[in-house]
């Protein structure tokens, strides 16, 4: 059996009767049984040893003395004896006193167990929680009210290594109403069994069970079915019924929703005691960061749901706070990087369960896409641009038949040679209602379904013809090809359908590839080498926002790097984005592969590049992506379109 910590010999613990209202817990007094204690038998005695001489053995002047000096003394110890212990005494009041305080502070229900587990302490709040009256609890075991299918887990946390005495911990178990019924209680647990002044486990506790259920429906199965076997949170099923329950008074008072989303939990793979951990260690983070009257669940796809007893700005504030508290958490071997964005909506009255979600779940979409860290609230404008989203996604479905796609051509600039080498392919699409839709808004919808696989051979079999098509025997096309294509095990037969179809050589073929896509099955990096040997050729596109390295590099069938754009941000003042691009170029010229730098935008930054030796260049100072029948025509002459800084006189 554990144990309190060792205490001193010098040291006494004064105890109390419970009494309701205060803990019976002890305090640790320093009494007078150290230095003090010791003088005071010796130093009684020859004070009185000195009245009784003065007066009895020593009738004279000189035992009037001794006697007086004797009692002065016995009168100065006695009185400091009771100023010392006045203090002492007061003391342990004013210790009560801010435990009381403390405890009627707190806006949870305090219980304090000792190593046995049973209750020193209950404030005043167990009472509306469990319905029993604070002193009547005080001496019983806890676990004895505890469901029996739930107290091996209550009782784990008498193992010290369990709970870090700087941690909290979370504990949710059935617990037996004063009514017989079970109420599913949440507790934060804090081991203080180290600390002297405490010497105890702290329960903050809370009402974690839904409404009644309906007659007829055990009341076991139906706690559980409402609770997150993992974390021991109400889950999804427990929030839509508290929502409408909350809904119904959202006319007097003002609730809104904050929904967390964690970022890094399967950026490696764990084993299912560790996940485990870690969530119950968010949750714990997150239970901590919360006001006393805010409501925390786990909601669709993992993510954690917050009930905010307040206004919207009430609700962002929460929001920023559960954000803030995630953060690296500890793993076997190292330790696991989260990160978390957070959406807030407000509860109307008028507006149901469902749609309350639907507004949450699009103001944590739009806080993901800002990036980790954010936070944002709903409004009309994501409504609105979710319908944009929705009708884009069903249009899109028939955009190719109805002639709505098309390519047009970014070229890509030798400045060395002054002449261009290749043309990017670029897809494009004109919505009858909408007008042009950017690839940046369209692409990903796509990607999110089976269409982009016949996106992406169409892509193919367009560029190839149309470039074929051209008078110019040397001119390459680079088509981009996505993730979802290449893991089908399609690309190799759709590259050479797209070939022998227009008369394209392979050579002058390049299929680019984001970094991410090397790192997929042993299949995708034999669907490649497939494709060199065929002299297709291998582009690495947005390279450097991913996992760049020497490692994976070396040996993959890789034959040109396209450095992403985000490097030229501010490039001309910032000396680290420089050192990047330089970096880039090294690693390219060592691995001899060519680099092409994506979005040069003006002169200052192609003038920066040509000085660190860059050759092959692309972006809007050349010219802006060309329709297939500029390139046909031959409208676009790569010399006239050079700027200054790279005209032969001054190269």
């Amino acid at each position: 059996m554990l144990q309190h910590p060792r205490r001193e010999p010098d040291q006494r613990r004064v105890t109390t009767a419970p009494v309701p209202g205060q803990p019976a817990a002890a305090f640790p007094v320093a009494s007078p049984s150290g230095r003090a204690g010791l003088l005071a038998v010796p130093v009684a005695v020859v004070a009185v040893a000195a009245v009784v001489v003065g007066l009895l053995a020593v009738p004279t002047v000189l035992g009037l003395v001794l006697a007086g000096t004797g009692l002065a003394v016995l009168v100065s110890f006695q009185a400091t004896l009771w100023t010392r212990q006045r203090r002492l005494t007061g003391a342990l009041q004013r210790s009560q006193s801010s435990f009381r305080t403390l405890v009627k502070s707190s806006v949870d229900p305090v219980v304090i167990l000792d190593d046995r587990f049973r209750v020193t302490f209950a404030s005043q709040g167990i009472a509306d929680l469990l319905g029993f009256d604070a002193a009547a609890v005080v001496g019983l075991p806890l676990l004895r009210a505890v469901h029996p299918d739930d107290r091996s887990a209550v009782s784990g946390i008498l193992d010290a290594d369990r709970i870090r005495p700087e941690e909290l911990a979370v504990r949710t178990a059935r617990i037996r109403h004063a009514d017989g019924r079970w109420r599913l209680i949440q507790a934060t647990v804090r081991d203080l069994r180290a600390d002297p002044d405490v010497g105890a486990f702290v329960l903050f506790c809370r009402d974690a069970s839904s409404r009644v259920p309906a007659a007829g429906i055990d009341p076991d199965l139906h706690e559980f079915s409402l609770t997150d076997p993992v974390t021991g949170l109400p889950n999804r099923a427990a929030l839509v019924r508290s929502l409408g329950a909350v809904q119904r008074e959202a006319h007097r008072r003002s609730f809104s929703l904050a929904l967390v989303r964690i970022s890094g939990l399967a950026s490696e793979i764990l084993a299912p005691d560790t996940e485990t951990a870690v969530l119950r260690s968010l949750t714990a983070r997150l239970t901590r960061a919360l006001r006393g009257e805010d409501w925390l669940a786990r909601g669709k796809d993992g993510d954690f749901v917050v009930l905010v007893d307040g206004s919207i700005a009430d609700a962002e504030i929460v929001a920023a706070r559960l954000v803030a508290a995630v953060g690296p958490v500890p793993i076997p071997g190292g330790s696991l990087r989260l990160s978390a964005v957070a959406g807030v909506a407000a509860l109307f009255a008028d507006v149901d369960t469902g749609e309350a979600l639907r507004r949450g779940e699009l103001a944590l979409r739009s806080a993901a896409t800002a990036g980790p860290g954010s936070v944002h609230r709903y409004d009309d404008a994501l409504r609105v641009e979710e319908d944009r989203r929705a009708a884009l996604r069903t249009d899109l479905d028939g955009a190719l038949d109805r002639g709505e796609l098309r390519l047009v051509f970014q070229p890509v600039v030798d400045i060395v040679m002054h002449r261009t080498v290749s043309v990017e392919a670029l897809l494009r699409w004109r919505h009858p209602l909408f007008g042009e839709v950017s690839p940046t808004e369209f692409v990903p919808l796509a990607e999110e379904s089976p269409l982009i696989t016949e996106l992406g051979r169409w892509v193919l079999r367009e560029a190839c013809a149309t470039i074929a098509a051209l008078g110019d025997a040397d001119l390459g096309v680079a088509v981009n090809v996505s993730a979802r294509q290449v893991r089908s095990g399609e690309l190799v037969p759709d590259v050479i359908s797209a070939l022998e179809t227009s008369g394209l050589p392979s050579s002058r073929l390049i299929v680019e590839i984001t970094e991410s896509v090397l790192l997929d099955d042993s299949h995708v990096i034999e669907d490649l080498t497939v494709l060199r040997r065929l002299g297709v050729r291998v582009a690495v596109d947005d390279f450097g926002t991913g996992w760049s390295s020497l490692a994976y590099l070396v040996g993959m069938p890789v034959d040109v790097l396209k450095m992403d754009q985000y490097f030229l941000s501010d490039v001309e003042h910032d000396p680290a984005r420089r050192a990047m691009c330089r970096a880039v170029l090294q690693l390219g010229s060592s691995l001899d592969l060519p680099v092409i730098v994506e979005g040069v935008t003006n002169e200052a930054v192609l003038t920066l590049l040509r000085d660190m030796g860059h050759r092959y260049l692309q972006g809007y100072v050349f010219a802006r992506p060309l329709e297939a029948g500029q390139l046909a025509a031959g409208e676009w002459d790569m010399r006239s379109a050079l700027p200054d800084a790279v005209t032969p006189a001054q190269s």
